[in-house]
């Protein structure tokens, strides 16, 4: 990267303290930049460290007289230097906007403007690709598939037919979305198939992690609502409903037909049973097992979930243990 403190201040929006013609080649932590660097620090707490750090310039939350580097004053430092980092982002994952001749795509593909095809990409037929999207080598996109503009999908993506997925959409590599869903019936001790007919509808500003895997509807649709963040190793399973921004840390487990509310924290190594209903605002400790569906603004944690103050209790009762065993063993 190559940006003027000029150029910089153009895309966070601040008021320069310096010289506004500084080049910079690098984005750092405060802690760890080195001359040509820009970083940032959150808050007051942190004012000591951009008289310590060896960057050239800090984006900081008020002017600091007492210092010669170069800065930009906003009034939240974090939040502008996530617009730069967005910016130097996508000049180093920049593609070019062309197909690669060894793409399959079918001849009655609807293929918009400003796209990316990566090598040995195969888009199969009656699927509609919007425009300004870059889709990765060895992606896999069936029949009847809708994807969104500025949506970007990574290499060795599934997206199985019939998937409508909406616009500036992320897929991490190796996810699947649109296997069947785990549907079987006991018939004389055998287990029989249940067709998985149904399909997946995603929304707009969703960020789907790596080895994802979304399963389609036995019938209907598996909904991932607008907004919706999918952490690496999770499974959603079919006919599941996920509400508006709500967002699941790694290895969340959500079985068919569950219904999550919208602004859900679901941490990590989660699971939720079949046909569960997650109200609105809830919060999912890490680790727990969720049987039963919870009311809006619910904080639980543990296996069974329960709320979280209990649960502490619980454990700290758990640790008292071996001493209330030695005491009551005569």
């Amino acid at each position: 990267m190559e940006f003027t403190i000029k150029q910089i201040n153009k895309i966070i929006g601040g008021k320069v303290q310096g010289n506004d013609n500084l080049l910079i080649t690098g984005v750092s932590s405060i802690e760890n930049a080195n001359k040509g660097d820009i970083s940032f620090i959150k808050n007051e707490r942190f004012v000591n460290k951009v008289f310590e750090t060896k960057a050239s310039a800090v984006v900081v939350h008020r002017p600091i007289k007492e210092t010669d580097k170069t800065l930009i004053i906003v009034d939240n430092p974090f939040l502008a230097f996530i617009k730069l980092l967005k910016v130097v982002s996508d000049q180093k994952q920049l593609q070019p906007r062309i197909i690669h001749p060894s793409a399959v795509i079918a001849k009655n593909t609807s293929l918009g403007k400003d796209i990316s095809v990566g090598a040995n990409v195969v888009i199969d037929e009656k699927t509609q690709i919007g425009n300004n999207i870059t889709i990765l080598p060895n992606v896999f996109i069936g029949k009847n598939c809708k994807i969104g503009d500025n949506s970007t999908i990574y290499p060795n993506v599934t997206i199985r037919e019939e998937v409508t997925i909406g616009k500036h959409v992320i897929i991490h590599s190796g996810t699947t979305v649109g296997d069947d869903g785990f549907g079987y019936i006991q018939i004389k001790g055998k287990h029989v198939k249940i067709p998985q007919v149904g399909t997946i509808e995603i929304g707009d500003d969703v960020e789907i992690g790596s080895n994802v895997t979304i399963a389609r509807a036995t019938l209907d649709k598996t909904i991932i609502s607008s907004g919706v963040k999918i952490d690496n190793h999770s499974h959603i399973a079919h006919n599941v409903f996920i509400g508006e921004d709500t967002m699941l840390i790694a290895y969340a487990k959500i079985a068919g037909g569950a219904k999550v509310g919208k602004n859900v924290m679901i941490a990590e190594d989660v699971g939720i049973t079949d046909h569960a209903e997650i109200g609105d605002n809830c919060i999912i400790g890490g680790g727990s097992n969720v049987y039963k569906s919870l009311k809006a603004g619910s904080i639980v944690w543990g296996s069974p979930a329960k709320p979280i103050n209990l649960e502490k209790r619980i454990q700290v009762l758990i640790k008292k243990l071996p001493e209330i065993y030695k005491k009551t063993k005569t």
